[in-house]
């Protein structure tokens, strides 16, 4: 079995020799990890894919390829580190079997914040799995612990195996030089990084607030939250002229409506507010991924509305509204002034203060005209 460690470039991959494998390893981009090296980071992966004689992972395999297979049955592996984020670092494992190539994805968590996180994802993921009948996100296979150690300290890291989405890129807010103005960059690092069309941008916007929505819970107020398009939650896919996104990420699975006096939430209250804290945070990026907080232009918004009712339409087919009629919803919506919106917006002001503190100025700057182009977008709206 041939194992090899790669770096993930835009301009393909490089193979890590020796030396890059006593490099210390980065925790954060302007940190290093106190005594960990990258080989390090690769020998835990490898020591957690092929962890008990390779039984999980043949099993897995197994499932994807539906047959038989068989630790030898696996010729190469290829590992190859991806992105390092907030939380995770994430990794791509290609593996070669009976004349066939599978890729996964490798979450690890070293700080303790992201292994509670990491675990309460897995558990998510797998919860998921069991109830909902949709493939947006990834499906979680195992997880464990890896320990590497350097003389008496040692490190435990937790390690999580899930599908890739292949062929999928993560996307960002950019600036385009030709039209100087904001379109959405498409990071496709197999053909080169490319600005998404008009019909793309709305999709994305759309299928996003579509995914999110179908995971809501009308009765309990769960919802899948902390999403941000600055950590590349969502990933893109345009074959055909079909424009698919999928969500890579479940951090957490719970109401956020705590912050509200309220001890008991009128269901319909509690859906409105959703609504329009995804209208707003689906409009929020970072330039570039990394940069100033920016917004999406107004499209977004009637994209995200679009994909919210679709949703609705989806799970009240489903039996899984539970609010009565759709489109009383949209009515009542559609009876709120341009000032009734600002005050519930202002009433979510602590959650966002709570949040990222540049993005929280960025809403007080901005809410007048988000706040303006939503009363317009639902006064013209028809499902």
């Amino acid at each position: 079995m041939i194992i090899r460690y790669l770096f993930s470039s835009p301009k393909g991959d490089i193979i890590i020799g020796p030396c890059e494998l006593s490099i210390p390893f980065k925790i954060a981009p302007s940190e290093s990890h106190p005594f960990l090296v990258l080989g390090d980071y690769f020998e835990a992966i490898k020591n957690f894919i092929l962890m008990n004689n390779g039984v999980p992972l043949v099993h897995v395999l197994g499932e994807r390829l539906h047959r038989c297979i068989k630790i030898d049955s696996i010729t190469k592996i290829l590992i190859r580190t991806e992105k390092h984020g907030a939380l995770y670092h994430l990794a791509s494992v290609e593996i070669f079997a009976v004349g066939q190539r599978i890729k996964l994805a490798v979450s690890t968590a070293i700080s303790e914040i992201a292994k509670t996180f990491l675990a309460n994802e897995f558990d998510i993921l797998k919860s998921f799995k069991r109830n909902f009948n949709f493939s947006y996100l990834p499906k979680a296979y195992y997880k464990d612990t890896i320990e590497r150690a350097c003389g008496s300290k040692k490190e435990i890291l937790s390690i999580m195996l899930t599908d890739w989405f292949e062929d999928y890129h993560e996307w960002h807010l950019s600036n385009d030089d030709d039209i100087k103005g904001q379109q959405i960059c498409i990071w496709d690092l197999k053909n080169g990084r490319r600005f998404a069309n008009k019909v793309e941008s709305f999709e994305i916007f759309r299928q996003t607030s579509k995914i999110l929505t179908l995971y809501y819970d009308t009765k309990d107020f769960r919802q899948i939250y902390p999403w941000h398009h600055a950590a590349g939650d969502f990933v893109v896919k345009t074959t055909g002229g079909i424009t698919d996104v999928r969500i890579t990420t479940a951090r957490n699975y719970e109401p956020i409506m705590v912050f509200l006096s309220e001890n008991n939430i009128n269901p319909m209250t509690a859906i409105i507010y959703y609504f329009l804290n995804l209208a707003l945070k689906i409009r929020l990026d970072k330039l570039n991924g990394v940069g100033k907080v920016v917004w999406a232009k107004g499209f977004s918004v009637e994209a995200a509305t679009t994909g919210f009712f679709e949703a609705l339409r989806i799970m009240d087919d489903g039996d899984r509204y539970h609010l009565g009629k759709v489109g009383d919803l949209l009515l009542l919506l559609k009876a709120f002034t341009s000032k009734e919106i600002e005050t519930l917006y202002y009433s979510m002001m602590d959650l966002y203060r709570l949040g990222d503190p540049e993005e929280f100025l960025s809403i007080q700057a901005n809410l007048e005209d988000h706040v303006s182009r939503m009363h317009r977008i639902l006064q013209a709206f028809r499902i």
